[in-house]
């Protein structure tokens, strides 16, 4: 079903464009932008990034996940963790996989006090951080990806960790810019593909994603602003739609510490560390369901509001600057700095029955067994 339908974002910004409807049973999303041929893109006031243009199509590796034994990315970095995220070595991992088929997991732990990557403590997690962001547009393979980071990096030896992201079929990195400089200011480097395009879960996606997050890994081992300033053991994957599907599939990246899919589609993955499904109960919750249901061995949490598809352009702060009416910054915040930086003042956003995102309008959490069994 083909609609029109304009779309008024805070500040007076109107959108209009297409609307593909699809059905929920088939992991398509319910509902594409599509801001039409030649329409222009908008840019986010001093974001300093460009809309991107189509690029080439990027050729990677296939993703892995073909049962080769990984280390247990995402684990507590103690002192020898943190020595391996300095380029060092460190000892054999002391958890093993709950099916015991020898494939190592994250066991869901947050870091201690030995993280390189400690952030001082907030009581806002909607709040910038200690950093100030900048952007680097077109960069990366092929010119392809956009980089939003702290200005300085490496200050006292912290170790910043990586972000890949995924943007929606029709935005580019510039809808995304209040939302990625906000995470750049509590210390992340996100570089984001330009453009994705296809379908849920096609190939292409995946592999753009893992090109622009081994490109940045790689980064740490070169002469320049990275060297020896990333925490390339404790990376995340993260997206919206198109890029929420991808960032899953792309969760067994032994570099993954943690993933967040932001009304992502239908798909399978096996991640090495926690998972937290945002979605709407108006979007296609039940194909995020069926996604959840493929997460066996990493805790993973599903949690979403009443709300649709595109309604995200306003939980994500998309074309404008974050305020209160943006539920999903401060949780997502919160969830990367727990399970990444060990901030435990994070944890009330989804430990307990009383958590941030277990009251109304959020519906009650979804849980699996390998959640359930953290305790939090």
């Amino acid at each position: 079903m083909i609609a029109t339908k304009l779309l008024r974002l805070s500040g007076g910004l109107v959108l209009s464009g297409a609307l593909i409807a699809c059905s929920d049973d088939g992991g398509m999303p319910n509902t594409m932008l599509d801001l039409g041929a030649g329409a222009p893109v908008p840019t986010a006031p001093g974001s300093g990034m460009p809309p991107s243009t189509a690029a080439d199509p990027v050729s990677a590796a296939p993703p892995p996940g073909d049962g080769t034994a990984r280390p247990p990315m995402g684990m507590p970095p103690d002192d020898s963790m943190g020595e391996m995220a300095a380029g060092g070595s460190t000892a054999d991992p002391p958890n093993a996989d709950p099916a015991d088929d020898g494939d190592p997991v994250d066991d869901g732990d947050p870091p201690d006090s030995g993280n390189p990557s400690a952030l001082p403590p907030v009581t806002d997690y909607a709040e910038p951080g200690p950093f100030a962001p900048t952007t680097e547009a077109n960069v990366g393979p092929g010119n392809n990806y956009t980089i939003v980071r702290p200005d300085a990096l490496g200050s006292d030896g912290f170790l910043h960790p990586p972000i890949i992201f995924g943007p929606g079929i029709a935005t580019a990195p510039s809808f995304y810019s209040a939302f990625l400089e906000h995470l750049a200011s509590h210390g992340f480097v996100i570089i984001v593909v330009n453009s994705l395009g296809g379908s849920p879960g096609s190939a292409g996606n995946v592999e753009a994603m893992q090109t622009g997050l081994e490109w940045l890994i790689s980064q740490n081992d070169e002469a320049g602003i990275y060297q020896g300033a990333l925490a390339v053991d404790r990376a995340v994957t993260m997206g919206y739609s198109l890029g929420a599907t991808a960032s899953v599939q792309l969760s067994s990246h032994e570099a993954i510490a943690t993933t967040v899919a932001i009304h992502g589609h239908g798909t399978s993955g096996d991640p090495h560390g926690p998972v937290l499904l945002i979605t709407g109960t108006d979007d296609v919750i039940s194909s995020v369901r069926q996604t959840f249901s493929t997460l066996e061995e990493a805790p993973a949490m599903l949690v979403a509001l009443p709300i649709g598809h595109l309604d995200v352009l306003a939980e994500l702060a998309m074309l404008t600057q974050i305020s209160p009416s943006a539920r999903y910054i401060a949780p997502i915040t919160a969830w990367l700095r727990y399970w990444i930086n060990g901030d435990e003042g994070a944890r009330e956003f989804f430990a307990g029955t009383d958590c941030g995102m277990c009251a109304s309008p959020w519906i009650a959490p979804e849980t699996n067994a390998a959640w359930d069994a953290l305790a939090l």
